[in-house]
């Protein structure tokens, strides 16, 4: 019972050590990516090469802030939401038929007239 209650103890204050807030100098480190700042811990999607994106850890390193890659492929980028239940999608030809008027049209400028070939 005794181990129980130890174990108990140990796992606790790791939770515990876990969720304590950043140290000052952490929580004025900032990580910026297309005009957002993040803190120390936080992860983003940053752009990569050829149009990819790679996903990131922004890390407190000597004094600076700097991202940390974590792979090569951002989670957002393999997510699909699901399309909800009782969805009806208008067919294409309804939603883009053309919508009818008349255009009025005037003489033509007889200098132009005069310009035109035939």
């Amino acid at each position: 019972m005794r181990k129980r209650s130890a174990l108990g103890s140990v796992i606790f204050a790791m939770a515990a050590l876990a969720t304590m807030p950043l140290t000052a100098a952490e929580a004025s480190l900032i990580c910026t990516n297309a005009g957002n700042r993040y803190q120390v811990g936080d992860y983003a999607c940053l752009p990569g090469c050829h149009g990819r994106q790679r996903y990131a850890r922004c890390d407190a390193l000597s004094q600076n802030a700097s991202w940390t890659y974590v792979s090569d492929v951002c989670p957002m980028a393999m997510f699909t939401p699901e399309t909800p239940d009782g969805v009806t999608v208008a067919p294409v030809t309804t939603a883009m038929s053309p919508i009818p008027y008349d255009i009025t049209s005037c003489a033509i400028d007889p200098e132009i007239e005069a310009r035109l070939p035939g």
